[in-house]
């Protein structure tokens, strides 16, 4: 029996996907040693399950499921770019939100808990809602850092009307995500 590695998150709309592909366009000429995300496949992570057993699937999908169902559609809104770790060479890149429903905190918190219950690690940390632009590989070029913190963002508000719980996998050298259950939140 093999394991899938998996993760539950807010998938985003087509336009903030537009907008991040811009700033990593915009960041290109100075952007060595960054492995950026593909666009289509940006999202915000509320927990990553990381390797999880077939044998556990269907209880993986039951507690997902018990766990949004009372979920209503919110918004949220684009903030700033940012790193972590905060202070440093960055290792991760990321874009920031705000105006975050407290319901959101919630519903992470409460996730964390019930995959707990099934025996799923907790790392410990606290959510931070962001979106992932990139990971650092290498020593970044010395213009980076002052570009990437120059940039502005449109606080542009969008919707989140879904949340899907994902298999991440590989295939023909690139990476996917798949989603194993979607719930369409009123």
């Amino acid at each position: 029996m093999s394991n899938k590695r998996t993760f539950i998150a807010l998938p985003l709309p087509d336009p903030i996907k537009a907008i991040l592909q811009n700033i990593q366009e915009v960041l290109a000429p100075v952007s060595q040693g960054i492995k950026w995300v593909d666009p289509e496949l940006t999202h915000i992570t509320l927990k990553f399950l990381g390797d999880t057993p077939e044998r556990m699937l269907e209880d993986v999908r039951e507690e997902f499921i018990r766990i949004v169902t009372p979920t209503k559609a919110f918004e949220l809104q684009l903030k700033t770019v940012g790193q972590f770790p905060r202070e440093g060479d960055p290792r991760v890149l990321w874009v920031g939100l705000q105006q975050i429903p407290g319901m959101v905190y919630r519903l992470s918190d409460e996730l964390n808990a019930g995959y707990i219950s099934l025996g799923f690690d907790d790392t410990g940390k606290r959510f931070s809602p962001h979106i992932t632009l990139g990971r650092v590989k290498q020593k970044l070029h010395d213009d980076f850092v002052q570009h990437f913190n120059d940039i502005n963002i449109n606080p542009e508000i969008f919707t989140v009307d879904r949340i899907i719980w994902y298999e991440s996998r590989h295939k023909n050298g690139r990476l996917n995500y798949l989603p194993l259950e979607e719930y369409i939140l009123k």
